[in-house]
């Protein structure tokens, strides 16, 4: 009789293998977030509480969608008070800030869903540990 072999370290805390629906529920997760940020993450986290392969690929894919909603938050207020000071080079700058984390974003969501898509494990840069 032959072992199977190891699996990747992420995916064998979850259990056996995803089915297609769990699947689509993950990459939904992963790429949504391109546009609509950290919601489908939590929808699907929320809804999918029996499944937890699905739970964790949601909950990776929300603290990861939490970050760059920080960072929004933070170009934002920079760049208010950017307006008030009148100096428009920086909120130039600012402005390709704010569009530079909608493209990490879109990267590595895109980057993760495919990597669903190939049952490997996915894992972002940064995450901010709130759902587990």
């Amino acid at each position: 009789m032959t072992t199977p072999p190891p699996m990747p370290p992420d995916s064998g805390s979850y259990g056996e293998e995803p089915n297609a629906d769990d699947q689509t529920m993950a990459m939904i997760a992963h790429f949504g977030m391109i546009l609509f940020g950290w919601l489908p993450a939590l929808i699907i986290y929320l809804v999918k509480g029996d499944a937890p392969w699905v739970k964790g690929e949601a909950a990776k894919a929300f603290n990861f969608a939490i970050v760059i909603q920080a960072a929004y938050i933070a170009f934002f207020v920079v760049g208010i008070m950017i307006a008030i000071i009148d100096i428009p080079i920086l909120g130039c700058i600012v402005w390709l800030g704010y569009f530079g984390a909608w493209v990490v974003q879109a990267i590595f969501g895109v980057v993760n869903g495919m990597k669903i898509n190939k049952n490997e494990v996915t894992k972002y840069p940064v995450e901010i540990p709130i759902l587990k």
